[in-house]
């Protein structure tokens, strides 16, 4: 015997609107997260460029190193961005898009860690955590369910 749980009818007028008032509020909240992250995307175009020519008379490998962290970052910042549309498009977040973005960061340790001249220890557990992060994208790319058009 299932039982189930209703709502009295004066109270699922409340439940209605509590819903309407808490999706506005999210929605109202993730598109004021994805403007200041436009801005945060611009500024780091910017502070790319001006890092590019404050730094002009240092080595190369100095300032292509620079230019790669800043563009890794930027890139992170458009995973983070494709993540809000999503959720304001579909009304959920794609696993994949989220494995994607931890993907980018993790991409920006390493190279930053490159730089340093990691230990042993350090480079295997950046390693074994990448690793497993891309064993989790092929594995939500794989068995996804197919979208309905």
């Amino acid at each position: 015997m299932k039982q189930t749980m209703e709502l009295e009818p004066e109270h699922e007028k409340y439940f209605d609107r509590v819903s309407l008032w808490y999706a506005t509020l999210i929605r109202l909240g993730l598109n004021l997260l994805l403007a200041i992250t436009c801005a945060a995307l611009f500024i780091g175009i910017g502070k790319a460029g001006f890092d590019l020519y404050r730094n002009i008379h240092q080595p190369l490998e100095y300032i292509l190193q620079l230019v790669l962290l800043d563009a890794v970052f930027i890139l992170a910042l458009t995973e983070v961005s494709i993540t809000i549309l999503g959720y304001l498009k579909d009304g959920y977040v794609q696993v994949r898009y989220i494995v994607d973005t931890i993907l980018i960061i993790m991409l920006n340790e390493v190279i930053s860690l490159w730089f340093k001249h990691p230990s042993l220890a350090d480079t295997a557990s950046l390693a074994i955590i990448i690793v497993t992060l891309l064993v989790v994208r092929i594995g939500v790319t794989k068995l996804s369910p197919a979208k309905k058009s």
